[in-house]
């Protein structure tokens, strides 16, 4: 199943906090064991084309979540669902395990981390900006981009290893999206709320793109298709939040 239906059909889409804890708590159970005994060697040009963006995810895959619990709490003590504290952290944890798998990759080549990544920084500093509306936005943002950007990866080299990891990834960033969404269906999305979501989206793929173009391209995105396909998944997670919206109001 393509990720348009997947995102349309999934009963995920029914989950509330509850659902999504024990979601999060079976996935956890049930980690990736990256294998690396099928990989051959990658030619020094495959490593200068694919590390730097992988180590730019790596680093935004691997926060450790305490601006964005603080406002989680801070929701849940005016009143949000007290299950939204415990699925975030969830959330977190398998971001983190993200985190790892690269990072294993990154081991096995020898690769250092990288100290700061600029589009992680922005990110973060967009993030604080305001309160747990405007986290959830801009994590769904990168979540949506992770889409493109791991299908591409994937199709960069022979790695078996590699692509064990963007297909995990790719299995686990479906199921955040849905949850992302549904969450910033309960803080009520406006038409102020849409339009900010295509900026943040546009403009953070105009600098993913002047960044990482070569892995898209390499990947088989052309510029058109790169934003063509981000702003697909970007109506489908707007349009499930309104839905969901609409339930909740009634």
């Amino acid at each position: 199943m393509n990720s348009r239906d997947f995102i349309i059909r999934s009963n995920m889409t029914q989950f509330n906090y509850t659902d999504w804890i024990t979601y999060f708590e079976k996935n956890d159970k049930n980690r990736l064991q990256v294998d690396f005994s099928g990989d051959k060697p990658l030619s020094e040009a495959l490593k200068k084309l694919i590390f730097p963006s992988v180590q730019a995810f790596q680093k935004g895959e691997g926060s450790d979540g305490t601006f964005l619990m603080n406002t989680v709490k801070d929701y849940v003590r005016a009143g949000g669902p007290a299950e939204y504290q415990k699925a975030m952290q969830l959330f977190i944890k398998e971001e983190n395990w993200h985190s790892a798998y690269l990072k294993m990759y990154m081991d096995h080549y020898g690769i250092k981390t990288a100290n700061r990544s600029v589009l992680d920084t922005i990110f973060r500093k967009l993030r604080h900006l305001g309160g747990l509306k405007c986290e959830v936005t801009i994590l769904i943002t990168g979540e949506l981009i992770a889409l493109t950007y791991y299908d591409a990866l994937s199709k960069c080299t022979d790695s078996k290893a590699l692509k064990q990891i963007c297909k995990q990834m790719l299995d686990d960033e479906l199921p955040h999206i849905i949850f992302q969404s549904y969450t910033l269906s309960r803080l009520q999305p406006g038409f102020m709320d849409i339009l900010l979501r295509i900026f943040i989206m546009n403009v953070t793929l105009f600098f993913v793109w002047c960044a990482y173009h070569n892995v898209y391209q390499t990947g088989g995105y052309c510029f058109s298709r790169f934003i063509k396909e981000n702003n697909r998944y970007l109506r489908q997670s707007v349009c499930l939040s309104e839905k969901m919206a609409r339930k909740h109001a009634v």
